[in-house]
């Protein structure tokens, strides 16, 4: 699999995840309980996009929010590194 193609189909490869199922579990451990960006299902498809495109760093994952699509696809429109790392510790 090549970079292009990567990002067309990074959509139709977190498809199969049941995020209903996802967001029930992470509502009743209250992982959520008092963030207002950086959900952990925004960050799971952060991690996971990071995971597919063997990003090296949070400042290389940061810098590839700039593109409109992964933004759109996890759900924020942009993220600091530090709230990257704070939620790296807490999970």
């Amino acid at each position: 699999m090549d970079k292009n193609t990567r990002k067309t189909s990074f959509g139709k490869w977190v498809s199969p995840i049941n995020f209903e199922k996802f967001n029930e579990t992470v509502m009743i451990r209250g992982q959520d309980r008092y963030t207002k960006k950086l959900t952990t299902q925004a960050y799971t498809l952060l991690m996971l996009h990071a995971h597919l495109t063997q990003t090296d760093s949070l400042h290389a994952l940061k810098a590839a929010l700039a593109s409109d699509d992964l933004a759109q696809a996890a759900g924020v429109e942009s993220i600091s590194v530090s709230q990257l790392s704070r939620k790296n510790n807490e999970l």
